[in-house]
Parts: structure tokens; C-alpha cells; sequence
């Protein structure tokens, strides 16, 4: 039964029409064929019982005229009688099985089978017509077919000289019965033929439309908005249809305009974290420039003498080298990224991404402590990656202002890689633990956050089928956890 209901539900629209109407067709039409025939089977059977009872009680005044004159003499004792009976049975019109008849006793006086002369009936059948006054109808179950047995009081007033018996076969009615249950059978077939035909069509015209529509929409779940449904006609179905395909131009706009507004509020997080290295990069640019400009000076005073110069030009070199990978860094950190996800180290993008902040983070008394093995990789794209972990790392970095301790942990287990930054900051309070990964929420001074870190890093990872939850406790820190599943793993 729970199997059935399984499959009915899984079963669609058009199918589920079509089923129930069908089973619906056939069950009215099986409930009026089987009244039809119960309704035939009865007037049938009321006909051989109003014939049999009419045959009986014509019979039975002949038959008592001729016991009678036998018990005066009149006529010879059971001539008369049995040629009467056998005329009666040869004739055939009432499908006459045997005719008998009996005295108070049950004992056959004459009968349409010679042999039963004399014999006894103790059956049911006959001691219930014995004890009748009057003419009684049974039915009994004969070799082949049903058969009605009639019982009919041969009396006067008072004086009961015998009891006639006879039997009519009910193999005629069976037939017509038979012959109409298979008119109603081929009537239901076709009319269930014609059904089902009418059925088909309806579902095609009023049931298709809203399974089309249904699809559609099933598909329109993703980011495929490329489609529409089929209008046909002006009718309501058509109405919808053309209502549908409208909102989803409006959703496939919609779409491209926050996907618009998306890059763009990513590109300023990008910009504003570039901004918070600021200080950082200026420190890598301004050491290797104060010692360019002691290479000039020393040039200068010394210029003539080619060894110095060599050594001199060397260093200033150096020194430009540095600068160029510290802008190099920057304006990669800064580019658009172009969503190429491959194998990614996860320990060398931690060290990567500290060397961006070194600067502050040592300056700001803070500890970088990293507990990843070297051969923990990840499927993601670089620039994606390194974005995530430095939004996290800056987020500690804004929660240490007194200095602290920043920990990244990684690791793969059955259910995929687990990476978890944790500071030892200030920690979040309960109220804002909900909030955090809203975009534009801070809890920074106006000026010191775009409220967009924690909320880029949030869509980063569900980007890559991933979830990213934060346990935190005011005055003890907070740990940031983050787990994909394990196709992200290498």
C-alpha cells in the first residue's frame, strides 16, 4: 500500500488526471453493469417464477380431479394421471426438468421417470413443500445449472390429497444472463475506449499547458533563465503562461543587473582591502627605496671606481626587483578574478596572503600560528581563496587591536576539508553572531569597514558548495570554520 501511494505521488499532473478519470470511468461503469445485471437477473428469474407458479397452479385442478376420481373408482388408478404428466413434461415450454406427484408421506404416486415409482422423498426440498399450504419457490443447485423447484398444494378447502412437485432449469436465463453481462462488458470497453480518447485530449488541452509550466518553472530554479513556455489560445492557461514568461524576462534582468551590482560591491571590497594593505605596501616599497637612494648617493661619490659601481647598480636593481613584486602583488590582489578553479596549496596561500599583512600584523603585536599540513591542497580558484583568507585574516587583525594570537587550522576528513581561522580578539557579541555575514553590517567606527568582508567571504564559499559558521565568545575570540565537501579536496 505505501509502495502504491509512493508511486501515485511520484506519478505527474497529466498522468495523475488521467489515471483517476480512467479509474473513476471504470468504476462507474463496472457499478452500473453490475446493476444492470443484478436488474436483468432479477426480472429473469421473477419471469420463470411467475411461469413456473402459473404452470403449477393450472396443473394442480386437473390433478386433483383425476385423484379424486381414482379414489371413487371412477378412473383406473394411476393411468389417467401419468399419461397426463407425461404429456405435460414432453411438451418442454416451461424447460421442465422432472414433474412428480406425491402423497401426504412423500411417496411418488406418478412421475415423468417410470423408475421413480413408489419411492420415497425425505429430501429438504420436499419435506418443506409437504408441510406448505401453499405454492412455495426454491432454488437448488442442479448437475450443470441452477434450477427452481416448485412445490404446489394439491388440496381442497381442508382435504390435501397430495403435494405436486416439479423442477424448472435455469439454463436459459443463465445464458441471457451471460449474454448480457457481455453487452455491458463490451459497452464499458468502449465506452471506456471513448473515455479515455476524451480523457487524453482534456490533458493535452487543459493539463499540458500547467505541466509545461510546472517544468519550466523547475527548470527556471537555477541560473538558466533562458526559456519560456509555449502560449497557445486565449483562454486563462494562455494568460498565465504569457504572465510567466514575462517575469521571468523580469527575474533574467533583474539577475543581470545584481550580478552587475555584485562585481562591482566585490571590486570595492577588493579595493578597500588593497586600501587596509596600504600601510603594509608602503613599508615593502619605502625600505628598498631608502636603500636605492644610499646606492645613488654612494654613486655619486664614487662613481669612477668600476668595482663599486658594479656592486652599487647590483643593490639599486634589488631594489627595484622588490618594489616591482610588491606592486605586482598588489595589483594582482586588486584585478578581477577570472573564476578558474584548480589545485590549490592550501599552507602556501596562508604564508602568501600574511606576507600582505606582516607588516601590520607584527606591528600590531600578532602572532600568526599556522597548523596546516603541506600537503592539504584544495580545488578553488587562487584569487577566490586568498580573498577568502584575507577578509578572515583582516577581520582578526581589526579584532586584536591590543595584539594576539592568529591560528589556521586545516584538515580532511569523511566529510570533506575543514579549514578554521580562530583570533584571540574581542570576540562577537551574541546579538551580532546572526548578522555578521549581512552585507554592509560593521561594528567598526564609520570610516574603518565597509561591512562587506565577512558577507564577500560568506558568498565565496557557498560559491564553492561550501559552509561557513563562526563560534565566538566576547572577550575570548572567535574561530571562523569553514567546510566543503570532498570533490573541493585535491
Amino acid at each position: 500500500m505505501n509502495r502504491a501511494a509512493a508511486f501515485f505521488s511520484r506519478l505527474g499532473l497529466q498522468y495523475k488526471f488521467i489515471l483517476i478519470t480512467t479509474c473513476a470511468i471504470i468504476t462507474v461503469m463496472s457499478i452500473i453493469g453490475y446493476l444492470a445485471v443484478e436488474r436483468e437477473k432479477n426480472i429473469l428469474y421473477a419471469e420463470v417464477e411467475k411461469q413456473g407458479r402459473l404452470l403449477g397452479e393450472t396443473l394442480a385442478i386437473p390433478i386433483i380431479n383425476d385423484l379424486i376420481y381414482e379414489r371413487l373408482g371412477l378412473v383406473e388408478e394411476g393411468g389417467l394421471l401419468d399419461n397426463y404428466i407425461l404429456e405435460i413434461f414432453n411438451r418442454q415450454d416451461a424447460d421442465l426438468l422432472y414433474i412428480a406427484i406425491l402423497d401426504e408421506e412423500g411417496r411418488i404416486i406418478s412421475h415423468n421417470d417410470i423408475t421413480e415409482y413408489g419411492k420415497v422423498y425425505a429430501d429438504a426440498l420436499t419435506r418443506k413443500a409437504l408441510a406448505a399450504d401453499r405454492t412455495i419457490i426454491q432454488q437448488a443447485a442442479g448437475k450443470e445449472h441452477q434450477t427452481l423447484d416448485f412445490g404446489v398444494p394439491l388440496s381442497i378447502g381442508k382435504k390435501r390429497w397430495g403435494t405436486l412437485k416439479f423442477g424448472i432449469s435455469l439454463e436459459k436465463v443463465e445464458h441471457e444472463i451471460l449474454a448480457t453481462i457481455r453487452k455491458i462488458v463490451g459497452l464499458t470497453i468502449a465506452l471506456v475506449i471513448a473515455g479515455f480518447s476524451v480523457i487524453l485530449l482534456l490533458s493535452r488541452r487543459f493539463i499540458s499547458p500547467i505541466t509545461q509550466l510546472a517544468a519550466t518553472m523547475e527548470e527556471a530554479r537555477g541560473d538558466y533563465l533562458d526559456l519560456k513556455v509555449e502560449v497557445r489560445g486565449h483562454d486563462e492557461l494562455a494568460v498565465l503562461g504569457e504572465r510567466f514568461n514575462n517575469m521571468i524576462e523580469r527575474i533574467r534582468q533583474a539577475n543581470e543587473e545584481l550580478k552587475k551590482t555584485h562585481e562591482k560591491l566585490v571590486q570595492s571590497e577588493k579595493l578597500a582591502s588593497v586600501g587596509i594593505l596600504a600601510a603594509g605596501v608602503a613599508h615593502e616599497i619605502n625600505n628598498p627605496l631608502g636603500g636605492m637612494f644610499n646606492c645613488l648617493q654612494m654613486l655619486r661619490q664614487n662613481g669612477d671606481r668600476p668595482e663599486l659601481r658594479e656592486k652599487y647598480l647590483d643593490l639599486f636593481n634589488e631594489g627595484l626587483e622588490r618594489i616591482e613584486t610588491t606592486v605586482s602583488k598588489l595589483l594582482w590582489m586588486s584585478r578581477k578574478a577570472e573564476h578558474t578553479p584548480a589545485e590549490v596549496n592550501v599552507r602556501n596561500s596562508v604564508e602568501s596572503v600574511y606576507s600582505f599583512l606582516e607588516y601590520k600584523m607584527k606591528k600590531g603585536k600578532i602572532e600568526l600560528l599556522s597548523k596546516v599540513s603541506d600537503d592539504l591542497r584544495i580545488n578553488f580558484d587562487v584569487h577566490d581563496f586568498q580573498q577568502l583568507l584575507l577578509n578572515l585574516f583582516i577581520n582578526a587583525v581589526h579584532a586584536m587591536p591590543e595584539g594576539g594570537t592568529l591560528e589556521v587550522r586545516g584538515r580532511v576528513d569523511t566529510s570533506g576539508i575543514t579549514i578554521e581561522v580562530a583570533d584571540s580578539g574581542c570576540g562577537i557579541e551574541a546579538e551580532n553572531v546572526g548578522r555578521i555575514f549581512d552585507p554592509f553590517f560593521t561594528t567598526k567606527p564609520t570610516g574603518e569597514g565597509t561591512g562587506l568582508g565577512l558577507w564577500l567571504t560568506y558568498e565565496i564559499v557557498r560559491t564553492y558548495n561550501g559552509e561557513i559558521s563562526v563560534e565566538s565568545q566576547p572577550g575570548k575570540g572567535s574561530t571562523f570554520v569553514m567546510r566543503f565537501p570532498l570533490e573541493q579536496t585535491g
